[in-house]
């Protein structure tokens, strides 16, 4: 009798032990939209408009949600040999603009690399305001 309520303390007490370590643990998780803008190390004025517009948008409509983790964006060098594994996921060429959404565990691409290109430079306010809407629908 003795040696089975030893037996049930000592799983009690581990049990406890282990719950408590669950507890502890920190979560992480997935941002719910990743916007990546991808340029080689030479660059164009388009390309160099585009990323300084979405620069712009994403630290004046977006900080917060970067700064909570609900956003991840990066500019990502796709000649930067360190990168080749983000660039990978990715069927691009040298240039390119997505916004990845994560609903219900499945991962959504959107390309939006022929909407910069065509309005990054020369329409940078309708390229802003588009992209806006598209986070904020991505968002709710």
């Amino acid at each position: 009798m003795k040696k089975a309520y030893f037996i049930l303390s000592v799983l009690m007490v581990f049990g406890g032990f282990s719950a408590g370590f669950a507890q502890g643990k920190t979560v992480v998780s997935t941002p719910k939209i990743e916007v990546y803008y991808f340029h080689p190390t030479e660059r164009c004025p388009i390309d160099q408009s585009i990323e300084q517009n979405l620069n712009k948008l994403m630290q004046n409509s977006f900080a917060k949600e970067i700064k909570d983790g609900k956003i991840k964006f990066q500019v990502i060098n796709t000649d930067d040999k360190s990168q080749a594994k983000t660039v990978a996921r990715f069927d691009i060429n040298v240039q390119a603009l997505y916004l990845l959404t994560h609903k219900e565990g499945k991962e959504i691409k959107n390309d939006f690399t022929r909407f910069a290109f065509d309005y990054g430079q020369s329409n940078p306010d309708r390229f802003r305001a588009s992209l806006k809407v598209e986070i904020e629908n991505a968002l709710k």
